[in-house]
């Protein structure tokens, strides 16, 4: 297949195109079609939605948004009611297709730059990021800008948005502002930058940057007086709203003022420096320098698939992407990623991953000629990852993330593969330090050491715990690590996010192996000791030693056992949620047998 050449029976004739507006009131828009939603709980379902583009929104975040704290007992059934109708409202307006989709934990709704205002908005910024010459920047921001109009989302009756995720956009709004006046400063467009100034400051009067910058603009065109009483003004809201006085800044342009001296010339303005966050909740890519190097080296050697492997929490999907970035300058065709695990309905894994490269193409990714990489995320087994193949280009590569070896499929095709372990002690204390702040790590790296070994060091087990205990900020890290392990699978879970929940993820891990697998690990899990031997093994599940190989093996292929030179074990968190799975389905009488009689497998 050519680069470019995917093609789906039916695919033909694309669904008829839908915008939506939400930097100002939520606007739907069909061909020549425009409607303002009347507010409603729909209307603050797709607002939640459309406000995390093209990602996916948890049911508990879309919960909050529309119903806040009085959430109605059936609240699920309610939104999945909530969703029906903004289906339906689609189809009366001539929308089809899967706008909006049900995934595992949620829902998300497609959007390009070309569909949704609040994308096109970022993408702008972006573009404007990479721009070397002020003029062309300044267009491109100003361009952004004329997506606005205020008041954003007045018709969503959402408080939660409004409080929580409305002001953190507007942030967004005001810092391109704050650079289209640095910029019209710096090319000495004083005049020119007054009218964003005085609407800006009006808007935004407790920002101090737009006050200093309309009056050093007010005192360089010789009209000292305005200057003088813009500062009045802004000493005056400032004291009598916030009880504070003006900054540095302010006060140095009064003197500046006043004294009659000079006014400051205008000059080009440098983009300024973000700078970093030193303790982000969610911390980004921590540690395995060397394995980076590694996959990374072999993909820009040529190497047609190379497959990461391990159980769920260990950071295949961080590990890719983070990859992925990495060897950004050796795949100049660009990057389209793949979500396998999503695979649901008649679709075949091909068609459905055919379907992801069709969305991904249109949103122009992969667009430019040269040689591409596709990363394929949570392959499900083998069956799902033997067609990929067919979707490459001469010189394009997979990267693929599965909870199963993926073996066979390296085999047959080439390429490597390698099991992602847990991360070294060293970087576990330092994604922690990352989410709960170094200081405090630091003034008990014993305890903190302790809740990553509880944790077993699996980084999503590290950033739930870690999320957990900043909730209880009265919690000191010793006492975190008595509530940590008085139950470990309860507490690394956050409440109403089945995608943050370790034993969620056990438990999708064990559907997928099959009944007569997951059978057989339950009763090792529960009875067998550590390490497990092939004969202590065939014992347990009274078979053949060769099959007790065999169903090991089988195991071991799909993450649940590790294995070693002449054992095999266990880990313990697996171990627990076994013997839970174990409780909660144990019948009266003795458990069943995953093989009756003895004998091959």
């Amino acid at each position: 297949m050519g680069r470019g050449a995917v093609s789906l029976p039916g695919y033909d004739r694309p669904a008829r195109p839908a915008a939506f507006r939400v930097l100002g009131p939520l606007t739907l828009t069909s061909g020549a079609d425009a409607l303002v939603l009347p507010p409603s709980k729909v209307t603050s379902l797709l607002a939640a939605l459309l406000l995390h583009p093209d990602e996916v929104v948890s049911v508990g975040a879309l919960q909050q948004a529309i119903w806040g704290d009085e959430r109605p007992a059936s609240a699920k059934a309610a939104l999945q009611t909530c969703a029906l109708r903004l289906r339906q409202l689609f189809s009366r307006h001539g929308i089809t297709g899967s706008v909006i989709k049900t995934v595992p934990g949620g829902y998300r709704i497609t959007a390009t730059a070309e569909t949704v205002d609040l994308m096109r908005f970022r993408d702008l910024i972006g573009r404007s990021r990479d721009e070397p010459d002020p003029e062309t920047e300044l267009a491109t921001l100003e361009e952004a800008l004329a997506l606005w109009s205020d008041p954003m989302l007045a018709n969503v009756p959402s408080e939660a948005l409004h409080r929580d995720v409305v002001p953190r956009i507007s942030e967004e709004r005001v810092r391109v502002i704050e650079r289209v006046c640095d910029l019209k400063i710096g090319l000495g467009r004083d005049r020119s930058v007054l009218v964003y100034l005085w609407t800006a400051t009006r808007a935004y009067p407790a920002n101090e940057r737009f006050s200093a910058q309309l009056v050093s603009v007010l005192y360089r065109t010789g009209r000292q007086a305005d200057a003088l009483a813009e500062l009045r003004r802004v000493r005056e809201h400032l004291g009598n709203e916030l009880g504070v006085a003006p900054g540095p800044a302010l006060r140095a342009l009064e003197l500046t003022i006043l004294r009659g001296e000079p006014p400051t010339l205008a000059g080009p303005v440098a983009r300024p420096a973000t700078a970093p966050t030193q303790h982000p909740v969610a911390p980004g890519f921590i540690g395995r320098e060397a394995l980076v190097r590694t996959i990374a080296d072999r993909l820009r050697a040529g190497c047609p698939i190379v497959a990461l492997s391990g159980p769920p929490g260990v950071g295949k999907t961080a590990l890719a992407r983070h990859v992925g970035q990495f060897v950004a300058d050796g795949f100049p065709g660009g990057q389209l990623r793949v979500e396998m695990g999503s695979v649901t309905g008649s679709a075949s894994p091909l068609e459905h991953a055919e379907r992801q490269l069709l969305a991904a193409l249109g949103r122009g990714a992969g667009a430019r000629g040269g040689r591409r990489l596709l990363l394929v995320d949570d392959v499900v087994d083998a069956r799902q990852a033997r067609d990929l193949p067919a979707l490459l280009a001469p010189g394009d590569t997979l990267l693929l993330t599965s909870r199963q070896s993926l073996s066979g499929l390296v085999a047959r095709l080439g390429g490597w593969l390698h099991r992602v372990e847990p991360l070294d002690p060293a970087d576990s204390l330092q994604m922690l330090g990352a989410a709960l702040g170094p200081e405090q790590v630091d003034a008990d790296p014993q305890s903190a050491a302790e809740i990553a070994v509880l944790c077993e060091h699996l980084p999503l087990a590290l950033r739930i715990a870690a999320t957990r205990i900043l909730l209880r900020t009265r919690m000191s890290l010793a006492e975190a690590v008595e509530w940590l392990r008085a139950d470990p699978l309860g507490r690394l879970s956050l409440p109403g996010e089945p995608e943050m929940s370790l034993g969620y993820r056990f438990d999708e891990l064990l559907s997928r192996t099959g009944e007569a697998l997951a059978t057989a690990f339950v009763r090792l899990a529960v009875a067998a000791p550590a390490p497990i031997t092939v004969d202590r093994a065939a014992e347990l599940l009274d078979v053949e030693p060769a099959t007790a190989r065999d169903l090991l093996d089988g195991l071991v292929d799909h993450s649940l056992v590790e294995e070693a030179a002449d054992h095999y074990w266990i880990r313990g968190l697996l171990r627990r949620h076994a013997r839970a799975a174990a409780d909660r389905s144990a019948p009266p009488g003795p458990p069943p047998h995953p093989y009756r009689a003895k004998g091959s497998l």
